[in-house]
C-alpha cells in the first residue's frame, strides 16, 4: 500500500477481477440472487400495477401521480436508517421484518380489491407501507447478496444485479398489466403476496443467522446515521464517487424522464413503440453487464466512466436531434450501455470501498442519492421541458453531463480489496490502564499521542500521519490536529476528540487492515518517553 498526494491509502496492486461468472458458482449468492429479483418483480408490478388501478379508482391526475410518490417517498425517509438497521441487527432478521410487511401490505391490498373494498387513499395507503418494507430492506438485500462473495467478485456481482434489475423492470409491468386485462385488479397482488411469500420461505430455510460479536452496546439510529456520513466525508474515493452518481444522474435523468414525449411527438410512436424504445435501452444495459468485468481488467475506472457518460451524452443528443427510429433505437442501446458503465462501476466502488462495521450504510446513502437525483432531475429538467421545448431541454441535459465530465475529472475512482478493508485483528492491541471507573456516558475524550522526528524523516512522516488522521476521523475522531512543538522542533503532537467513551472504545474496534498498516508505519516515529495520554473532560461540578 502507498499514500497519494492527499495522504490517502492506495493499493499499490490492482485489484484482481473475477470473471462475470464466478459468483455463480456460491450457492448462496445464486439463491439469493434469484430471491432479490423475485423481491424487485414484485414492487415494479406494484408501482405498475397500482398507477393503473387508481386511474379505474379516480380521474384526478393528482391521484394517479402520487401512487409514485408513495413509493419512493419511502426510501427518502427511510433509506439512510435502513442501512443503519443493516449494520446494527441480524440483516436475516431485518429481511424477514420488512418482506413480511410488504406481504401483509399486498395481502390487505388483495382483499380489499377482491371484495371490492378498495379505495383511492386505501390503495395509496397501502402501496405505502409496501414502499416502506422495501426501502427498510433495499440495503440488507443489497450488502447481503455482496457480503457472501469475495470482495473481488462484487464487480461481477453487481453485473448480475444489474441484468436482474433491467430484466424484472420489463418483465414487471408486462406481468401486472397482463393481469389487469385477462384477470382483475385483485390478481396483481395476490401474485406479488405469493411471490413475497416465496422470498420469506427462501430466508428462514436458506439464508443463515449472522451472529454479531460486538462487545458494544449498539449506536442509536441518529447516531449511527451520523457515523455513516461522516465515514462517506472523510473517503476521497467515497465522496468522488456519490459526486460522480450525483452529477451524472441529475444530468442524465432527462432522457430517462422525457423518453415517453420523444417517442409522442419525435418519432410519432404509441405507447408500444414506447416500450420498444425503454426495451433498447434495457438491452443495452444488459450488453454491458456481461462484459464489465473483462473490461475493468484492460481500462482504468475513470476512462470506463467517462466513456459511459460520453456514450449517454450521444444518445441524448440523438434523441433531440434525429426523427428516424431506426438511429434512435440504436442510440439508445448505446444510452443503456453507458448508464451501466458509469452506474454500475460507481457502485462497484461504493460497495468495495468501506469497512465492514458501516457497508450497509454507504450502500443506502449511495442509493438514496441515485434515486434522488433521478427524481429530482426527472420533475427539473420537465419543467424545463415546458419552458424550454423538448429539443432544447435534452440538448441542455446532453451538454450537462458533458460539463460533468470536466467537473469530477478531479476524483479519486477505485475498487477496494478484502486485504485493506477486512476488520483488523488487534490481538497485540495495548490494555488501557484507567485510573477510577469511566462510564460509557462519560466524555468527551481527548487523546494525545507524541512524535519525534528527523528532518530526513518529515516528509514521510506528514504524509504517514495525515493519512491516519482520515482514518481516525473516518473512525469516529473529531477535531484532529497536529501540533509542531516551537521548542522542539523535531516534536510533533497528535491530539483529537472522541464523543464519549463509548465512541472511543467504538473507535478502535473499527480499525481496518490498512488502518493498521499505517498506524504500524507511524508508530515508529512514536516518543518513546511519552505514552499516548488520554482525558476525559471535567465538568465546573465537582466528581463524587
Amino acid at each position: 500500500m502507498s499514500l497519494n498526494r492527499q495522504g490517502a491509502p492506495v493499493s499499490v496492486t490492482r485489484p484482481e477481477y473475477a470473471p462475470f461468472w464466478a459468483p455463480l458458482r456460491h450457492k448462496l449468492f445464486v439463491g439469493l440472487w434469484l430471491a432479490c429479483a423475485v423481491a424487485n418483480m414484485a414492487i415494479w408490478m406494484q408501482t405498475v400495477g397500482a398507477a393503473w388501478i387508481m386511474t379505474l379508482l379516480s380521474a384526478s391526475p393528482l391521484m394517479v401521480s402520487l401512487v409514485q410518490t408513495a413509493i419512493t417517498l419511502p426510501v427518502f425517509l427511510f433509506g439512510l436508517p435502513g442501512g443503519v438497521l443493516a449494520d446494527r441487527m441480524d440483516p436475516r432478521r431485518l429481511l424477514l421484518l420488512t418482506q413480511s410487511a410488504i406481504l401483509g401490505a399486498a395481502a390487505v391490498l388483495c382483499l380489499l380489491a377482491w371484495f371490492d373494498l378498495l379505495q383511492a387513499w386505501s390503495l395509496l395507503l397501502f402501496t405505502f407501507v409496501l414502499g416502506s418494507g422495501s426501502a427498510l430492506g433495499m440495503t440488507a438485500w443489497m450488502t447481503t447478496l455482496v457480503g457472501v462473495i469475495p470482495r473481488e467478485q462484487v464487480p461481477a456481482a453487481v453485473s448480475l444485479s444489474g441484468i436482474s434489475i433491467n430484466a424484472t423492470r420489463a418483465l414487471g409491468p408486462a406481468l401486472a398489466g397482463a393481469l389487469i386485462a385477462w384477470w382483475n385488479s385483485a390478481s396483481v397482488f395476490l401474485v406479488i403476496a405469493l411471490c413475497m411469500a416465496a422470498v420469506i420461505v427462501f430466508i428462514i430455510f436458506q439464508l443463515p443467522a449472522k451472529t454479531r460479536v460486538d462487545d458494544l452496546p449498539p449506536e442509536t439510529l441518529v447516531g449511527g446515521m451520523r457515523s455513516g456520513l461522516r465515514y462517506i466525508r472523510h473517503s476521497d474515493v467515497l465522496s468522488s464517487a456519490l459526486k460522480q452518481v450525483f452529477v451524472f444522474t441529475s444530468c442524465a435523468s432527462a432522457l430517462w424522464a422525457l423518453m415517453p414525449l420523444v417517442a409522442k411527438h419525435e418519432l410519432g410512436m404509441g405507447a408500444g413503440g414506447y416500450g420498444l424504445l425503454m426495451a433498447f435501452m434495457g438491452a443495452g444495459a444488459v450488453l454491458a453487464a456481461l462484459s464489465l468485468t473483462s473490461v475493468y481488467r484492460r481500462f482504468p475506472l475513470r476512462r470506463l466512466i467517462v466513456a459511459g457518460a460520453f456514450a449517454f451524452a450521444a444518445a441524448t443528443f440523438a434523441a433531440a436531434l434525429s426523427n428516424s427510429k431506426l438511429v434512435v433505437c440504436a442510440m439508445l442501446l448505446l444510452a443503456g450501455m453507458g448508464w451501466m458503465a458509469v452506474n454500475a462501476t460507481i457502485s462497484t466502488v461504493v460497495q468495495t470501498y468501506a469497512a465492514n462495521w458501516v457497508r450497509a450504510r454507504v450502500a443506502s446513502v449511495y442509493l438514496l442519492v441515485l434515486m434522488g437525483s433521478m427524481a429530482v432531475g426527472g420533475v427539473l429538467w420537465g419543467a424545463l421541458a415546458q419552458y424550454l421545448g423538448l429539443e432544447n431541454s435534452l440538448l441542455l441535459s446532453a451538454t450537462s453531463i458533458l460539463l460533468g465530465v470536466l467537473l469530477t475529472r478531479g476524483g479519486t475512482i477505485a475498487m477496494g480489496r478484502e486485504a485493506d478493508f477486512a476488520d483488523a485483528q488487534q490481538t497485540d492491541k495495548p490494555v488501557l490502564v484507567l485510573a477510577g471507573d469511566v462510564s460509557h456516558d462519560d466524555g468527551p475524550v481527548c487523546v494525545e499521542i507524541s512524535y519525534q522526528v528527523g528532518a530526513e524523516e518529515r516528509d514521510d512522516f506528514l504524509r504517514i500521519v495525515y493519512a491516519v488522521g482520515q482514518s481516525r476521523r473516518r473512525n469516529g475522531a473529531q477535531n484532529w490536529r497536529l501540533y509542531r512543538d516551537l521548542a522542539q522542533t523535531d516534536h510533533y503532537v497528535e491530539r483529537f476528540i472522541v464523543e464519549s467513551w463509548l465512541d472511543y472504545l467504538r473507535q478502535q474496534e473499527r480499525v481496518t487492515l490498512a488502518d493498521e498498516v499505517l498506524e504500524r508505519s507511524l508508530s515508529r516515529f512514536r516518543f518513546e518517553p511519552l505514552a499516548p495520554r488520554r482525558y476525559i473532560y471535567q465538568s465546573p461540578v465537582d466528581v463524587v
